[in-house]
């Protein structure tokens, strides 16, 4: 994973914008990898933590992430995490050129980790793990799909962002965490 981390620090695909300055994937002991969209500036590309600032205290996001987490008896730290666009963008309209340019390095950190279960989140990492555009989230939310990178299977359910801003982003999701504790079960 450090060899990928490396790249993805030399990596100018997108100009020269801010990265990671730490381990561009947070470890989990679970088989569920989240995936968010891209780090926010003042999120872990300062902190070193996903969710967290650098006070480590829990941003918002991480806060509604945390309370759908427990719905199926799991926490933060339990979950791998990492962003498709792995650049602190100045402007989200480069959301979906930036997603592109770093997919590569998203499916090679996928196969690195000991995950079964991918929980993209929100429209752009949803896009980039099924590789299909889509014009409406919410027909994907919550759908399992099964998607095979490099020979190996693993199960996709979308969810929407966990962002407070967002409305759907606990209740939209409620239901998907619920069930999710039986999915996990059953993968192990």
């Amino acid at each position: 994973m450090k060899s990928i981390d490396k790249e993805i620090l030399l990596c100018n695909k997108c100009g020269k914008l801010k990265k990671l300055s730490c381990p561009t994937v947070q470890i989990g002991n679970s088989n569920i990898l989240v995936i968010g969209e891209s780090p926010a500036k003042n999120g872990w590309i300062v902190s070193n933590r996903a969710f967290y600032d650098t006070n480590e205290k829990l941003q918002s996001t991480g806060k509604v992430l945390s309370k759908l987490l427990a719905l199926c008896s799991l926490n933060l730290d339990d979950i791998y995490f990492t962003e498709c666009c792995k650049c602190l963008l100045p402007d989200r309209k480069d959301l979906r050129t930036c997603t592109t340019n770093c997919k590569e390095f998203l499916f090679r950190q996928i196969e690195k980790l000991d995950i079964d279960i991918i929980l993209p989140m929100g429209q752009f990492p949803t896009e980039t793990i099924l590789n299909q555009k889509i014009n409406k989230l919410s027909d994907y939310v919550g759908k399992q799909f099964e998607v095979c990178i490099n020979n190996k299977k693993y199960t996709v359910i979308p969810i929407y962002h966990t962002s407070p801003i967002n409305p759907l982003s606990y209740k939209g999701n409620e239901e998907i965490f619920k069930n999710l504790s039986k999915l996990i079960k059953s993968n192990k």
